[in-house]
């Protein structure tokens, strides 16, 4: 009768463990192919307000004032669907000035790859956003920036600031 060595039941043992670890995750997205579940998060992340010497994101400037931002959140699916939330998005002792809605550009690769549709932000800098826009095939660092009256050549909030 043979019976395995130590170092052979090692080796099947790290096959196996392996095997174990990498087969979830190659069927939990098959990014290689193209081929997304519906509605996997890409982004789930926090929105911050954008102050005027800020990071110029993707050839996005800040806006020209100070914001501030109570609550926010930017949520992005593989299928491209937006979901922005903003609560007390405002310039401090302001308000909301000239803004009167919002857009949200979702950037990938650091480059803008897609802006919703305006949405209004009311006096309070409150607003719901749920849009749509293209994504590639591969975003890598996805963000999302938050538009002035739909000018995608400005941000006054963004994730990961």
């Amino acid at each position: 009768m043979h019976r395995p060595t130590r170092s052979a039941a090692l080796v099947a043992g790290a096959v196996l463990g392996l095997t174990t670890l990498v087969a979830p995750t190659a069927s939990a997205s098959d990014s290689s192919s193209g081929h997304h579940r519906s509605g996997h998060t890409i982004l789930r992340a926090h929105l911050e307000g954008s102050m005027p010497d800020g990071p110029v994101i993707a050839m996005v400037g800040p806006g020209g004032r100070p914001w501030v931002i109570d609550e926010g959140m930017a949520r992005v699916r593989s299928d491209g669907r937006v979901r922005v939330r903003v609560e007390g998005l405002v310039i401090p002792g302001v308000g909301t000035g000239p803004v009167k809605t919002i857009s949200a550009s979702v950037v990938c690769n650091n480059m803008v790859v897609g802006t919703t549709k305006s949405v209004p932000l009311d006096t309070d800098g409150d607003a719901r956003l749920d849009g749509k826009v293209w994504l590639p095939k591969y975003c890598h660092m996805p963000r999302v920036l938050v538009n002035p009256n739909g000018n995608p050549g400005a941000y006054i909030a963004a994730t990961g600031l």
